[in-house]
């Protein structure tokens, strides 16, 4: 099973860069503009989207508790989560559900050369991930919206999900919610930051909260965000291309549309090299 979902991984990866560099070329632009949509929110002194840094655009009423790890403080209460300051793919997160597990985990990462984060846990028990891409005439409006439930079949409450995780599984919700909803939803999350494209990982206990506001956001991905309805294994093929060639265009029109005086920022190096300092 885990060859069959790195398989499936590479190849939605390879459809999408296909894809986007044939909409650029189209459109006689640099495809390297991809690491450009959300340059602004890049801190390039410390090479990094800063978790820390993004969660303080969260509107308080959806905000989890967080701050920058120090060994002298404990947690305000259990379970806690410790994650990088930056990180992909759920690696180098710990979950401590008691202080010895805190001890512990403080242990492992005291090891690790990182700036590490000290994040609540979110009490909801349904995880949601909301893919969007804005439109590039017009930001304020949404050219592409997904809603994907998270599950694990192993772990109970509070677990570390990702796509390495053999245990999480992906189905896409989208169709369940009407163009009315899919707007509410839109109205919630285009208020967090100015980002082209994003992938909002949210805790909420139905998707009636979801709509309604009562939910908690885990984290923003905002670096290379996987449109996570993909990984659905129900999704046929032929959905899945198609979805990726309209997505494609839809980035290559907002890489389009970055003025060219815009800060140029030395976006994608500097993330490959934090990605294997965290990985390892």
């Amino acid at each position: 099973m885990k060859n069959t979902m790195i398989h499936s991984r590479a190849l939605i990866k390879f459809w999408m860069i296909s894809w986007f560099i044939y909409f650029c070329l189209r459109f006689r632009i640099d495809p390297w503009k991809f690491f450009q949509l959300n340059a602004d929110y890049f801190n390039k002194e410390k090479g990094i989207y800063s978790k820390l840094e993004i969660n303080q655009l969260i509107p308080y009423k959806w905000r989890l508790k967080q701050l920058v790890y120090d060994r002298n403080a404990g947690p305000w209460s259990y379970p806690v989560f410790l994650k990088p300051e930056w990180g992909q793919n759920s690696y180098g997160i710990y979950r401590a559900d008691t202080p010895e597990d805190f001890m512990g985990v403080q242990e492992k990462i005291a090891k690790k050369k990182l700036t590490y984060l000290l994040q609540e846990a979110a009490n909801e028990k349904r995880e949601f991930e909301i893919y969007y891409i804005r439109q590039a005439d017009n930001p304020d409006a949404c050219a592409m919206l997904t809603i994907t439930e998270v599950q694990n079949s192993y772990e109970g409450a509070f677990p570390i999900n990702g796509v390495n995780n053999i245990h999480t599984t992906y189905t896409d919700l989208t169709r369940h919610f009407s163009e009315p909803d899919a707007r509410i939803i839109w109205d919630h999350v285009k208020s967090i930051g100015n980002f082209r494209m994003a992938r909002v990982c949210a805790k909420a206990n139905s998707e009636e909260d979801l709509l309604q506001g009562a939910f908690h956001i885990v984290e923003i991905n905002l670096f290379t965000p996987m449109p996570i309805n993909l990984l659905d294994r129900n999704v046929s093929w032929k959905h899945k291309l198609s979805f990726i060639k309209t997505g494609m265009l839809f980035l290559a029109e907002n890489a389009r549309a970055i003025s060219a005086s815009q800060e140029r920022k030395n976006v994608f190096f500097r993330k490959l090299a934090m990605h294997h300092k965290v990985k390892s």
